[in-house]
């Protein structure tokens, strides 16, 4: 069983579906009830969720776990701490949260593409939730050396390339291919 790395702040880029914990030390801890940071999306205040932290008596644990955010679309999130004090409440404005697509959640990307996210994620050392396990050419992506999956990645980029071209090309037929013929009567 992998260890959960704790972070000293609230995400900055996390992919939909990955588990992220952090701890927060905040002012006159002793006199502290309650600690929540909200993540409110930009393009929807609609859509919101919010991490409680837990009072582990020097600091407060945050733990996002990855069925929190599995479901939503990638976007831009504000970050807002809420701090309850036994004589008051505080909030505070703490930045933004990129949201990146879950890899496995949206069934309308291609192969290609799922496998371009799946290995950026890997390489970046953010493998979403239950994914661990998952196999390319029958090696567990966990296990396929950094190496490796730079090379698979720069290969599945290419497919990725050639298949939006390809797409393209079927979508608008009335576009020139860029190649000159020369007809002679």
């Amino acid at each position: 069983m992998a260890t959960i790395t704790i972070h000293s702040s609230p995400p900055e880029m996390l992919t939909a579906g990955d588990v992220y914990h952090w701890k927060d030390v905040p002012a006159n801890i002793n006199d502290v009830s309650s600690y929540v940071v909200y993540f409110r999306s930009v393009a929807d205040s609609d859509v919101s969720f919010s991490v409680t932290g837990s009072d582990q008596s020097t600091y407060f644990l945050f733990e996002l776990e990855g069925a929190t955010t599995t479901s939503l679309d990638a976007g831009e999130f504000t970050i807002t701490k809420l701090i309850t004090y036994t004589w008051g409440r505080e909030t505070t404005s703490d930045g933004k949260l990129v949201l990146l697509d879950n890899p496995t959640a949206n069934p309308n990307k291609s192969y290609n593409q799922r496998m371009v996210d799946l290995l950026e994620s890997h390489i970046e050392g953010r493998l979403p939730e239950g994914l661990e396990s998952h196999t390319i050419g029958g090696v567990p992506i966990s296990k396929i050396a950094l190496l490796d999956a730079q090379r698979l990645l720069a290969d599945y980029k290419a497919r990725l390339e050639y298949e939006r071209n390809a797409k393209f090309k079927r979508e608008n037929p009335d576009q020139g291919s860029g190649n000159t013929i020369h007809i002679r009567f």
